[in-house]
């Protein structure tokens, strides 16, 4: 399953996570607008944040808890043909209320 056909090369920047550029999925991409986050929001998740459950090999899920809202972020390792690259693959970013 190849994430990256999904990437434009546009919207291709160079924030990194564990030293591999994140590129955004064009479904990642309005789930960000939508936010009014970033790719450095992104990184922030992913960096401070905790792992709420086990996810495929490659693919690293966090949550980080603001308030009494909490942020999540999900990543994919893929081969991206157009720069001949390994990269992380931005799938999802969501906020959510935290049932107690």
């Amino acid at each position: 399953m190849t994430y990256s056909n999904n990437i434009r090369f546009e919207d291709m920047l160079s924030v990194r996570y564990a030293g591999l550029r994140i590129a955004p999925t064009r479904a990642a991409q309005r789930e960000l607008f939508k936010l009014g986050l970033d790719l450095q929001d992104c990184v922030e998740i992913l960096d401070d944040g905790y792992s709420p459950r086990k996810r495929a090999k490659d693919t690293i899920e966090r949550w980080l808890d603001k308030g009494n809202k909490t942020l999540n972020a999900v990543i994919a390792k893929d081969y991206d043909d157009t720069r001949n690259e390994e990269c992380w693959v931005l799938i999802h970013i969501g906020k959510f209320t935290k049932r107690k």
